[in-house]
């Protein structure tokens, strides 16, 4: 059976489906009588395509402490949005079940366009996949896993990585999970 990518999966790729997930869930951030301007992500279980390592890599968060901190409308029309937090990522290759946890609490900032294209850019911790399509301009690793950097992208509608610079370690995420 084939699973559907769901919005955390994006949202490790730096996809947009979570995106508007995000935006969606800070509209809320004034939550009556809590106080707390924070707003929980809540992360959901997702999918990497299978033509990112050449088999296909199932995410869960083990630990989701993560929120939405701030909310910007722009001038132009875009949306950007905060996240910071906690998230340990548990990622593991559905062809022979070995798994890696990872650290992925960022922290990040998303704007996303009245186009719906987004960009990205995380600090610390975090990851990020390009698809076969974007493999040759982008470079490897495809699955990069990234601790004490920064990453820079521009994501097009359909969720796809198209743009990417990355800094700090970097470790390559389909080696570790083959």
């Amino acid at each position: 059976m084939k699973r559907k990518q769901s919005p955390l999966a994006l949202r490790i790729g730096l996809g947009l489906a979570v995106i508007t997930t995000l935006i969606t869930t800070a509209t809320g951030m004034a939550q009556a009588g809590t106080g707390d301007p924070r707003v929980p992500v809540g992360n959901t279980p997702g999918d990497i395509p299978a033509d990112v390592c050449g088999f296909p890599i199932h995410i869960s968060a083990i630990e989701d402490r993560e929120y939405v901190v701030q909310q910007t409308e722009n001038a132009d029309g875009s949306i950007t949005t905060r996240v910071t937090g906690r998230l340990i990522n548990r990622l593991t290759n559905l062809n022979t079940g070995v798994s890696i946890d990872y650290d992925n609490g960022g922290p990040g900032t998303f704007t996303v366009y009245p186009d719906s294209h987004s960009t990205l850019d995380f600090e610390g911790n975090s990851m990020a996949w390009v698809r076969e399509a974007q493999k040759a301009r982008l470079g490897a690793p495809a699955l990069r896993l990234v601790s004490g950097g920064h990453i820079l992208g521009t994501v097009d509608a359909s969720g796809d990585i198209v743009e990417l610079s990355t800094t700090g370690h970097v470790v390559d995420g389909c080696a570790l999970l083959s």
